[in-house]
């Protein structure tokens, strides 16, 4: 069993010798801490989404160090090994049939919210099932077609990183607002949680991937819901626009696909809060592949 404690230690990261414990994640600003690691299993996972995995993926990813130069130190070390935990990622299959943990102090929204000046109404935020907590932070739960909670975003307030994900939720293998769709002719395909929202109070079906990337699950899910048009509506920034030059390719042949391109001032579509903006964007700004 590999003696994590010191090896983490020696690599200089600061974490107190027990077997489970979050610290502040060393790959973002981290106000609030939000990675998590077990030493026992010798994993770990950032909830802001930096990513998760074994603790070699941990230290490679910290060092940035070749993987035969980490192998060689780590064997110097005369450590005993447990190849076994040496997986990139943590398995999609390990997190399956497992209860999602309900964040703590949920509360409903109260009346003098933030997310309000954003634009959402009552409505909105009761027909998600969103709810509040003692940081009054806004927390959104993640569903799927059958209205099971496959997870928890964590919109925070005045923390970084502004988004946290619940334990064990598969961002990559869920679609946000899957359960929303009831026509989707037309089915916007954006980023964020919000993005998604906002779109559904204003009268366009839409998912949204969490991410600039839609994986090969992902597509599948939308798929499902035999859309007519897909329409990718990422963020309007170099990670949105390298996610709409790989969904092209990965998508053109199984949909009808076009891409709402956003006016520069706008980084995503939650931003246009004058709705008769929005609704010219959409009607004007979309190119078909």
């Amino acid at each position: 069993m590999v003696d994590w404690f010191s090896v983490l230690t020696d690599y200089g990261i600061d974490v107190p010798n027990t077997n489970q414990f979050i610290i502040h994640c060393p790959f973002h600003e981290d106000g609030r801490q939000s990675c998590s690691i077990n030493l026992d299993k010798g994993v770990w996972i950032c909830f802001a989404g930096c990513g998760q995995g074994s603790l070699k993926y941990f230290i490679y990813k910290y060092t940035g160090k070749p993987w035969k130069e980490l192998d060689t130190e780590l064997e110097e070390k005369t450590w005993e090994l447990d190849l076994s935990l040496f997986e990139d990622e943590i398995k999609v299959e390990d997190l399956e049939d497992k209860p999602v943990k309900e964040p703590e102090n949920l509360k409903d929204i109260p009346t003098n919210h933030w997310i309000y000046k954003r634009g959402f109404s009552r409505d909105s935020i009761v027909q998600w099932g969103c709810k509040s907590n003692n940081y009054d932070d806004f927390l959104m739960p993640v569903e799927n077609t059958q209205d099971e909670i496959l997870g928890w975003i964590n919109r925070r307030r005045a923390a970084i990183p502004k988004y946290l994900f619940s334990y064990g939720f598969a961002k990559s293998h869920s679609l946000f607002g899957i359960n929303q769709i009831y026509s989707a002719e037309t089915l916007f395909v954006v980023e964020g949680a919000l993005d998604c929202m906002w779109l559904r109070q204003n009268g366009y079906s839409a998912v949204a991937v969490l991410g600039a990337s839609i994986s090969p699950t992902q597509m599948d899910l939308i798929s499902s819901l035999h859309p007519d048009e897909v329409v990718l509506a990422l963020d309007n920034d170099d990670a949105g626009r390298k996610g709409i030059e790989k969904a092209t390719i990965d998508m053109s042949e199984r949909f009808m696909l076009s891409y709402l391109k956003l006016p520069k001032k706008y980084k995503d579509v939650q931003e246009i809060q004058d709705i008769k903006v929005l609704h010219k964007v959409i009607t004007n700004n979309k190119t078909i592949f």
